[in-house]
This record gives C-alpha cells, sequence and structure tokens, in this order.
C-alpha cells in the first residue's frame, strides 16, 4: 500500500526508532499478523544502533517444539558475525528474536527450552540481542530476560 508521499506504510514503519520494551512488543505485533502466529518459526528483526529497523525480517521455519540442546548454535554464531561491533562498516546492532507457535501467551516447556538456549547463546558467543519475544495468535510478550 502507497502512501501519498510514494513510500509503503512498512518503509515508514521501519523508520521509527523501537527505544523501550513496549515499543519492542508493539513493533512484533505489527509486523507478525495473529494468522501466521499460529505457525512454529523464530523470527529475526534486526535493529539499528540508533533504534531504527532494517527493512529486513528473517523467518526461520519449521522449528522443533522441543528443541534439542544444540539446536540454536549455528544460530548464535551466525548473528556473532552479523552484529559484530567491531565491524569496520560500523554496521553492528541488535536483533530482537521472536518465537510463535500455537496456543495462548502461558509460557510451555517447549518455550523455557528455546530460553534457557537462547540464553546459552548469548552467553556463550556475545551476541546482542534486544529482546526475547513469544508470539501467539493470542498475543505478544516477553520470553523472558536475556539474561537469567
Amino acid at each position: 500500500m502507497e502512501t501519498f508521499y510514494g513510500t509503503s506504510l512498512a518503509d515508514q514503519l521501519f523508520q521509527v526508532p523501537v527505544k523501550t520494551d513496549a515499543e519492542v512488543l508493539a513493533r512484533v505485533d505489527a509486523i507478525i499478523d495473529p494468522a501466521t502466529r499460529r505457525e512454529r518459526t523464530l523470527w529475526l528483526f534486526f535493529l539499528n544502533p540508533d533504534g531504527t529497523q532494517p527493512n529486513l525480517v528473517m523467518p526461520i521455519d519449521e522449528i522443533p517444539s522441543l528443541p534439542g540442546p544444540d539446536e540454536a548454535d549455528g544460530l548464535f554464531e551466525m548473528l556473532s558475525h552479523i552484529l559484530d561491533p567491531e565491524e569496520p562498516d560500523g554496521a553492528a546492532g541488535s536483533v530482537v528474536m521472536t518465537l510463535t507457535r500455537p496456543g495462548g501467551p502461558e509460557l510451555a516447556e517447549g518455550d523455557r527450552r528455546w530460553l534457557a538456549l537462547f540464553r546459552r547463546g548469548v552467553a556463550k558467543c556475545g551476541t546482542p540481542v534486544r529482546m526475547l519475544c513469544l508470539a501467539t495468535p493470542e498475543g505478544v510478550r516477553e520470553l523472558g530476560a536475556v539474561k537469567p
């Protein structure tokens, strides 16, 4: 959908910085519609250092409901290279990781396992994660603190 100025509403949304936790949750809610949240997917939203969002959202489909102990190791290694603060182009930022699944917003055993894997990956690789979120058809919430 085009606006009067020739830019899409999505492009305009990406230009608005997200600074607070409430703004992060609202952005996740705006981007992942409730029908899409019925699928087990891990969504990665990247944030620039100023809080704006590049026009890039990366879904990782068909994730298991009960992850194995090494399920996310490669993901965090990749993210640590993408978000490396020592990069010469100064592209360091952070990532919002959002787990979507069917059901309600109450934490399930699979959510707790994913949270433990995410925390381990952050600690091991130093990945700058802005927030870990859970999005279900019924709403969006913080999955858990990045650091336990």
